[in-house]
């Protein structure tokens, strides 16, 4: 009886101290009750943050590295896509100078003739000049310029050349295909008469209307 006396009075001490704890801590927060446990471990706010949802990453833009100073400047691709390189550049040059360029016109006849190596044959040379050949005029020239015969006079010479090139004009004045082209090649090479391909272009035009009418063995020659 004793003992069951003092159980009942612990029991009902404890409540009076339950409830005089509860009246007393009125008007304060409850306290949170403590967390059943399952034998699992928590996990630290820190890795339940971490699997928080978040906003969806910028998209994420490469930069091109810039260009080294030691780099080279025309390489792989980038050589492809970039400006010509300098042989490229020379290349394209001389095919623009080429499609400039006058087409050239082979010397005179008269210049490939052999000079005379004697007085005789010189002096027959001018001979033939006076009956206004102009080639014998031209060889005439040449060789009192280079001295051929051991002797030069460049009055002779610039005599001789003026001969010959009025002859070839007065012939081409009389439809001379030949005459023509003659002074055609004379110009373009600038052989006894100052340069111009004007001249020569304008000569050449008429040598080769003449060569419509009569077929010269010049005419297969024309540039």
């Amino acid at each position: 009886m004793g003992a069951r006396f003092a159980t009942w009075l612990a029991i009902a001490l404890g409540g009076t101290a339950g409830a005089l704890a509860a009246i007393g801590s009125s008007g304060s927060a409850p306290a949170a009750a403590p967390a059943p446990s399952f034998g699992v471990p928590l996990r630290p706010v820190a890795s339940m943050a971490a699997r928080a949802p978040s906003a969806p990453p910028s998209p994420v833009i490469a930069t091109p590295p810039a260009s080294s100073a030691t780099a080279p400047a025309d390489s792989g691709a980038n050589a492809d896509r970039g400006a010509p390189s300098a042989a490229a550049s020379a290349v394209n040059a001389t095919t623009a100078l080429s499609a400039s360029a006058k087409p050239s016109a082979p010397p005179p006849a008269a210049d490939l003739l052999p000079l005379p190596t004697s007085k005789e044959k010189l002096l027959r040379q001018e001979m033939y000049c006076d009956q206004r050949k102009a080639e014998s005029c031209i060889v005439a020239a040449r060789s009192y310029e280079a001295g051929s015969t051991g002797v030069t006079d460049p009055e002779k010479a610039s005599k001789y050349r003026r001969i010959a090139l009025t002859v070839w004009i007065s012939q081409c004045d009389r439809n001379s295909s030949l005459a023509c082209a003659t002074l055609a090649t004379m110009y373009r090479a600038g052989s006894g008469v100052p340069q111009s391909d004007r001249n020569a272009d304008a000569l050449f035009a008429r040598a080769r209307e003449l060569c419509r009418f009569n077929d010269a063995p010049i005419c297969h020659e024309l540039p």
